[in-house]
């Protein structure tokens, strides 16, 4: 985990694989050691409701994309959908009575942020690299090089490069503004946003000194 604190608030970034099972562990500690007043989740708030209904988990269809990183991630051990590591903190989070907030833009502010970042160009790039998905090459030294090479891969482009930046911004700020309702909060991110958000809220604690 990595610690951020600003406002006065003691923001702890736990860093997640999506997908991987083995992560649930990763977030119950994390619980454990950090104990909470609120939690930011890396997710939407439609997604996060969509969490909440377990009874639609079977009814997800991945795309061609999440079933090839699923695929890969599975040399590291059980994968599942939707990503456990979510499922597990909103279930302690839930248990505990603590707060959970999404954190992830909401679908309307990202189709709008995708639309100002993502080209045609940027597209038919993506449309490249799933036709050729089989015959690439990812660091499978550890799941944590795996996912940050799928990302370099997957958001080559200026324009998805852009969207992830923008992504990392949104999150960092909503944090922010938990920092300023709470004193102690976890934020649950995934492994590839971690580094971007940490350092945009460093920035932050920079100024507010």
């Amino acid at each position: 985990m990595k610690r951020v604190e600003l406002n006065g608030a003691t923001i702890d970034v736990l860093p997640v694989i999506k997908g991987l099972v083995s992560e649930e562990s990763a977030v119950e500690r994390a619980f454990d050691l950090v104990r909470p007043e609120a939690v930011g989740i890396s997710i939407s708030r439609e997604e996060l409701e969509g969490l909440r209904k377990k009874e639609d988990y079977d009814k997800y269809e991945p795309s061609d994309l999440e079933i090839a990183y699923g695929n890969f991630l599975s040399t590291f051990g059980m994968v599942k959908i939707p990503p456990p590591c979510y499922v597990k903190t909103l279930e302690l989070s839930e248990r505990a009575g603590i707060t959970i907030v999404a954190i992830d833009m909401c679908e309307e502010h990202y189709t709008d942020a995708y639309c100002n970042c993502v080209g045609a160009i940027d597209l038919l790039r993506e449309s490249f690299f799933v036709r050729r998905l089989t015959r690439k090459k990812f660091d499978l030294s550890s799941p944590q090089n795996f996912v940050l090479d799928w990302d370099r891969k997957v958001n080559a482009s200026n324009g998805f490069k852009k969207l992830s930046q923008v992504r990392e911004q949104y999150m960092a700020e909503r944090i922010a503004q938990m920092a300023s309702l709470y004193r102690k909060i976890l934020a649950v991110v995934e492994y590839e946003r971690a580094d971007g958000i940490v350092m945009k809220l460093e920035k932050m604690a920079s100024r507010d000194q």
